[in-house]
């Protein structure tokens, strides 16, 4: 084994390059590193919950939100923000100082400044943590919530990953050649920015873009802890999510048809994507082949909102549409059925309409790894006696399993996202088998005139963070399967 940096033969299970110090494995760092960015956004995200909680009125918290001097939040915030930029640059000691600094912002603002809770329109009380906590008995007592300790557990893990990676044996003094300092894997990060200062020049406004359009619309999560109001939003701790949870039969409802549609969608789009690859490799004339592929590919490129004004035209139940006819005048059926109108037909009609536009496209990275199989071994097959049967099941087969399960592990992390194919699909006859959590929200949002914003941010930010979990399992399971994730 060699080393990265400079070519040097490197002894068996060496973990530093004795001629220039580049480390050589450096799995176990990245992983200290990913831990400490874990509690960085754990405390980020610990800032945001109930210090204290009323454990009769859910809605009757107080957080780093609503704190008297509301910009120590926010310095806490660029404190925690500055930490993860200073990790990612391999600068972990000013890390740990910049992380340790939010902590003791976080310590004084939950004990030395007063918290502010809203009494009405437009009008606000101010109490200190001592009068909260010794306000009330019973239903009205008020008790330490649960930031507080996201907040300590949150700064505990990034401190201790950040510390742990300093204390490695391979940070130390090795007497390494200043001769190969040069080399780019041991450049700070300074270094190589100027070194590539024209690159950065051309990415500045791009970075703007993403950093407009992109981060900063996600600080809108905090309103998924507050009562929306357009002046004034004023925080109410995990009441959205309490009714969330408890009193919202509908969410569940929404939540439920996510997966069933997604899952469902997944695995019938991801097998004929497979089939159709498999008989279009078969097809020996090249025009034909091509001809086929072009056709099966078109529909890819068209926009749902026509996909689904051709369905409703072909499934029509007047004497319009093509399917009803087809049947009525084959006396398969006495009357016209509404296909798209019916709970019990939707679901089948949807997962046709997702295969008639989507399967054409999934089939490209198939016909590629079976343009790669080598001949030779069809020949090989071919001599010893096997029907193209067998050469299927013990070669063309094994040779795709690779890849339907990279393609499938991809497309798991996206099954959350399910809106527009849906919501050109559905109405209200069919919402029980249709309401998916993208649709529930775009109703919560912009199909009633009292709009709960607060609300449907709280279900858009649990719909995002299942799909973070996803992400990071399907990352898992890419690098169990293929040796490298999908982030």
């Amino acid at each position: 084994m060699q080393c990265k940096s400079c070519n040097t033969e490197l002894p068996k299970k060496a973990k530093v390059c004795p001629r220039c110090g580049a480390l050589v494995d450096d799995r176990a760092t990245a992983n200290l590193k990913i831990l400490a960015i874990v509690g960085i956004v754990i405390a980020m995200l610990g800032s945001m919950l109930p210090f204290v909680q009323n454990t009769g009125t859910v809605s009757d918290a107080y957080s780093f939100m609503n704190i008297d001097i509301s910009a120590l939040w926010y310095i806490y915030l660029l404190l925690l923000v500055g930490s993860i930029l200073l990790v990612v640059a391999k600068r972990e000691k000013l890390s740990i100082i910049t992380t340790s600094l939010s902590g003791i912002l976080f310590i004084v603002s939950f004990v030395a400044v007063k918290f502010r809770g809203y009494t009405g329109r437009n009008k606000y009380s101010v109490y200190s943590l001592t009068d909260l906590l010794s306000n009330g008995n019973g239903e009205d007592k008020f008790v330490v919530g649960c930031g507080l300790f996201v907040i300590i557990i949150g700064i505990a893990i990034a401190i201790a990953g950040c510390f742990i990676d300093i204390m490695k044996y391979f940070k130390k003094d090795l007497a390494v050649d200043k001769r190969f300092l040069s080399n780019s894997i041991n450049r700070s990060i300074w270094t190589k920015i100027y070194y590539h200062r024209g690159f950065y020049v051309m990415f500045l406004p791009v970075f703007i873009m993403v950093i407009l359009f992109f981060y900063w619309p996600m600080l809108g999560c905090r309103f998924a802890f507050t009562k929306y109001v357009i002046r004034a939003p004023y925080y109410v701790g995990l009441y959205h999510f309490n009714r969330m949870f408890t009193n919202d039969i509908y969410f569940w409802r929404s939540f439920r048809n996510t997966l069933v549609l997604s899952l469902t969608k997944l695995i019938l789009n991801t097998g004929m994507a497979v089939i159709i690859s498999l008989l279009l490799n078969e097809i020996v004339n090249l025009g034909f082949k091509k001809t086929v592929q072009t056709i099966i590919y078109l529909p890819h490129f068209m926009s749902w909102v026509v996909v689904a004004s051709v369905f409703k035209m072909i499934l029509d139940p007047n004497a319009s549409g093509v399917v009803n006819s087809i049947l009525l005048k084959a006396n398969i059926i006495s009357e016209p059925i509404y296909f798209l109108g019916e709970t019990k037909y939707w679901r089948s009609m949807f997962y046709i309409m997702n295969i008639w536009k989507d399967t054409g496209w999934g089939t490209i990275l198939f016909l590629a790894t079976l343009s790669g199989i080598s001949p030779d071994l069809y020949e090989a097959a071919q001599i010893d006696g096997a029907n193209r049967w067998n050469r299927l099941i013990h070669i063309t087969l094994p040779a795709l399993a690779n890849t339907i399960i990279t393609v499938f592990i991809l497309n798991l992390a996206k099954v959350m996202n399910l809106f527009e194919s849906v919501f050109v699909t559905m109405n209200d006859a069919v919402v029980a088998v249709s309401d998916v959590l993208q649709t529930y929200i775009y109703a919560k949002t912009f199909g009633s005139g009292n709009s709960d914003y607060g609300y449907s941010t709280a279900v858009g930010l649990f719909k995002s963070f299942v799909g973070m979990i996803l992400v990071f399992g399907c990352n898992w399971a890419s690098k169990k399967v293929r040796g490298r994730g999908i982030v």
